[in-house]
């Protein structure tokens, strides 16, 4: 049993899109809350990094937060539960498309350097906007960067 109690819904239902493994998809509002909960994670971290070095509100500020987030989200999405905080409250992991098992940290990085790196630029933030927006309409529920990086995300079930 996790800290954080049961997960809030049991195994799929009949019309529930699943992986080749049969494990449930997760639910983009699953998806969201959890890149909510590691944005603010991550956002207070790296302000408060870019304050003790003094580079708040520069572009060498915006590279370093960058970095961080690369290594937080790399970090824990490549571990061998490839959950960041957010993934674990929400009881969703990130997977390997082919084999349903873990990615490495590179893979999980490149996962969000896909997405981090339009950020640094205003107009490419629309970008980001429709990466996370993708998997609504996607058959098998995946975001643009979970295509590059041929991952992903299922929700766990009770076991």
């Amino acid at each position: 049993m996790s800290v954080y109690g049961p997960p809030p819904e049991g195994p799929p239902g009949p019309f529930e899109p699943v992986d080749e493994l049969g494990r449930p998809l997760a639910a983009w509002g699953q998806r969201l809350a959890a890149f909510v909960i590691d944005e603010l994670f991550v956002f207070v971290i790296t302000e408060l990094a870019k304050f003790a070095v003094g580079l708040r509100h520069t572009f060498a500020g915006q590279v370093l937060a960058l970095a961080m987030a690369i290594a937080y989200y790399g970090l824990l999405n490549g571990s061998e539960i490839g959950q960041t905080f957010g993934k674990r409250a929400m009881y969703i992991q990130v997977r390997d498309l082919a084999t349903g098992g873990p990615i490495d940290s590179q893979r999980a990085g490149l996962r969000y350097l896909v997405v981090g790196l339009f950020r640094i630029v205003p107009f490419f933030m629309l970008f980001t906007l429709f990466d996370g927006l993708w998997a609504l309409w996607d058959r098998n529920r995946q975001a643009l960067h979970d295509k590059i990086a041929g991952t992903h995300v299922v929700r766990l079930t009770p076991s």
